[in-house]
């Protein structure tokens, strides 16, 4: 007969599983607790969330692609879902270099990712960078538009102010 408690984490994780197509997969296993409560805070930041729970039931609830990744020692191993996966790997592959921690692989929109995608994933630059990158895209022919108007009106000012005088006529007296 399965345990209740058990019964309970596969729910459960179902339930983040269905919720979040896109997870890293991660043996924990190296980190001290401080180190666990450390990266668990580094996830949040970034809008991610980790989940701890035994490799079987894990097994039970992905895809079949991802359930492979979860097979090698260990008796419980580490879902951590995000909406921005760039964010995530990047803490993950902070961590992974400092061999705290194992990456098993992951799954982002309905394709496995192998330990040297997640690593690309990381080096990639963050959301809110790559925004300010389209956003500086997309405002640069206003800019430079701007920028030949600003130069035209000085040049007509400067032309403008200078004054109608003939080379030969005297300077007025005071």
């Amino acid at each position: 007969m399965p345990n209740f408690i058990n019964e309970a984490m596969l729910s459960e994780v179902k339930v983040l599983v269905d919720a979040n197509p896109s997870f890293i997969l991660v043996d924990p296993a190296k980190l001290s607790s401080s180190d666990t409560l450390k990266l668990r805070k580094n996830l949040r930041e970034v809008g991610a969330r980790m989940k701890m729970a035994k490799v079987a039931i894990i097994q039970k609830v992905v895809s079949a692609p991802a359930a492979k990744m979860c097979d090698g020692g260990r008796c419980s191993i580490a879902l951590v879902f995000a909406s921005d996966m760039i964010g995530a790997s990047k803490i993950i592959a902070d961590l992974a270099k400092e061999d705290k921690i194992t990456v098993k692989g992951g799954l982002m929109d309905g394709e496995s990712l192998d330990i040297a995608a997640i690593k690309r994933l990381a080096d990639l630059p963050s959301k809110q960078t790559l925004r300010g990158m389209l956003v500086n895209i997309l405002a640069a022919p206003l800019s430079g538009l701007a920028r030949v108007i600003a130069a035209i009106e000085k040049k007509k000012q400067g032309g403008d102010a200078a004054p109608d005088v003939a080379p030969d006529a005297a300077p007025p007296a005071a």
